[in-house]
């Protein structure tokens, strides 16, 4: 399957140039090194997407040291797009991008994946926030954390996810300028994280993790 044949050709990439690294992957056994470096790998994120044809399929890689995110890669193939963060700095086909500067919730642009995908809480907080924004869209896959980089969506909320899903992303928003917990607003670990609440800014993020703690 494509799944497996990519994931394994990074794999073969990476283990070449870093024998000594984790590599993590959706597709395969875990290899485990001893440099504390850890390369995570979801080889199509939006298997949903691939096979009925829509072109918002990605691959995520994400570096980590000691669990922790530190460099983040999502390509978007059929979109020619490919976003990096490395250093601090994030950047699209090697030009710069930056989160929008939006602070309020009433301007925000709010996406998640689909409503199946979300636990009954989550799918309460999306609605809250939905209601509380300028306007929300479905859809995207992993391309939603890339828009939100590049500063086209202001909100993400996604639930339901694997730690494949998380750690190519989470370095590319906050390189960006943006803020991303889990959806309670706790640090996003290689353990137990399974959710993304990700923001434009601080002040952002804070009122949308307000909003969506709240009961009913």
């Amino acid at each position: 399957m494509a799944d497996k044949s990519v994931e394994l050709a990074l794999r073969e990439a990476l283990a070449a140039q870093f024998p000594d690294d984790d590599i993590l992957g959706e597709e395969h056994a875990d290899q485990r090194g001893t440099s504390g470096y850890g390369w995570v790998i979801d080889p199509i994120d939006g298997t949903r997407a691939f096979i009925c044809g829509r072109p918002v399929f990605g691959t995520l890689i994400g570096l980590v040291r000691d669990g922790v995110p530190l460099a983040g890669f999502i390509d978007m193939p059929m979109l020619d797009e490919c976003y990096v963060a490395v250093g601090g700095a994030a950047t699209m086909n090697r030009a710069p991008i930056r989160t929008s500067r939006v602070t309020e919730l009433s301007r925000a642009r709010i996406a998640t994946t689909s409503p199946e995908a979300l636990k009954p809480d989550s799918l309460d907080a999306f609605n809250r926030l939905s209601a509380a924004s300028a306007t929300s869209t479905y859809g995207g896959d992993c391309h939603n954390y890339a828009l939100l980089a590049a500063g086209h969506v202001d909100i993400v909320l996604e639930d339901g996810l694997a730690t494949h899903d998380i750690m190519g992303v989470v370095e590319v928003i906050r390189a960006a300028g943006g803020i991303v917990t889990d959806k309670t607003g706790a640090a996003v670990t290689m353990q137990g994280t399974d959710s993304l609440l990700a923001a434009s800014t601080p002040e952002l993020h804070a009122a949308a993790l307000a909003l969506a703690g709240k009961s009913g």
